[in-house]
């Protein structure tokens, strides 16, 4: 059991204990049920239990299942589910079987994540921006929750965190990203909403080797948004903030806006507000889960850029 996974479980109490003491009963009989045999499990998830499987006809997948609900930040597993129906494959993992009373997924299975292929950070994110994109498309709204929706649970979510956790970032911050979410929900235009991954970092993306000897890459765990592409792009620049500190934070965080919203055409401020938000949100998320490490350099950079505003040249 992976360790951040039991962490996750714990967060959960007497529910997450039972989750536990259940899984082995769910996997076997999932395996029956699916006639797939296991073997290792993976590494990394917060909020499921992911592990290989082969079927019985020799193709090779991966069965998850989620935690139960409970943990405020977790993308629900209905939503999950239904993203990937919608999405019906690529630039997604495929979906073959779910069985939603058992919070479980049987989805095909792909090679290394980008993050784990060492490419330099610019190679890194214009493949992550360009795999997103891939996956915008039009969806009714009424199937996902909406980016309005988002940005209102984000700004409830970081002004109680930020109280509750002994104010772990600068006021200006929390300000900030909370004033942020305010305009993004006012700006959602309903008839420009796409469907969104919502949580579309490297780690989320996976190498699909072709059969020509060609690869690509698909997205996996998905959150599953209505939204506008700013906010897909926003998640993927959240990140990398130890590079930021340790240099001029401002300017390379401007540089990086700048090359994304050239690169697409999405609006570059609305980029760099939902970058901003899901910072902070991130930030108090990790902090919330125990991750005291790994939410420090998030909460740096956003006090660092607090007091600054994107403008477009």
């Amino acid at each position: 059991m992976p360790q951040r996974l039991r962490t996750s479980a714990r967060a959960l109490g007497p529910a997450g204990s039972r989750w536990l003491d259940d899984l082995p009963g769910v996997l076997a009989s999932l395996a029956t049920d699916w006639s797939v045999a296991y073997g290792r499990p993976l590494e990394g998830g917060n909020a499921a239990f992911v592990i290989e499987a082969v079927t019985a006809g020799r193709r090779p997948v991966i069965v998850k299942v989620a935690l139960p609900p409970g943990v405020d930040g977790f993308s629900p597993f209905e939503q999950e589910l239904e993203a990937l129906r919608l999405a019906g494959g690529d630039p997604y993992a495929a979906l073959i079987r779910h069985d939603a009373p058992r919070r479980s997924m049987l989805l095909e299975r792909l090679g290394p994540s980008l993050a784990s292929l060492g490419w330099p950070r610019v190679r890194r994110l214009t493949t992550v921006v360009s795999t997103l994109a891939r996956g915008w498309a039009p969806m009714p709204a009424a199937r996902l929750p909406t980016g309005a929706e988002k940005a209102g649970w984000l700004a409830e979510f970081i002004a109680r965190e930020w109280a509750d956790l002994g104010r772990p970032c600068s006021p200006a911050a929390a300000q900030t990203a909370i004033g942020y979410a305010g305009e993004r929900a006012a700006a959602f235009d309903p008839e420009r909403a796409v469907l969104i991954h919502g949580d579309g970092h490297a780690g989320n993306i996976l190498l699909k080797p072709g059969p020509d000897g060609g690869t690509s890459f698909r997205l996996i765990d998905p959150e599953g948004l209505i939204s506008e592409p700013a906010h897909d792009l926003g998640v993927a620049l959240r990140d990398d903030n130890e590079e930021l500190l340790a240099g001029d934070t401002a300017s390379a965080a401007v540089e990086r806006c700048r090359s994304v919203a050239l690169l697409t055409g999405v609006d570059g401020a609305a980029i760099w507000q939902w970058a901003f938000i899901e910072r902070v949100s991130t930030g108090l998320f990790l902090l919330r889960l125990g991750h005291r490490q790994d939410a420090g350099p998030y909460l740096a950079v956003a006090g660092r850029l607090s007091e600054l505003r994107y403008l477009a040249s």
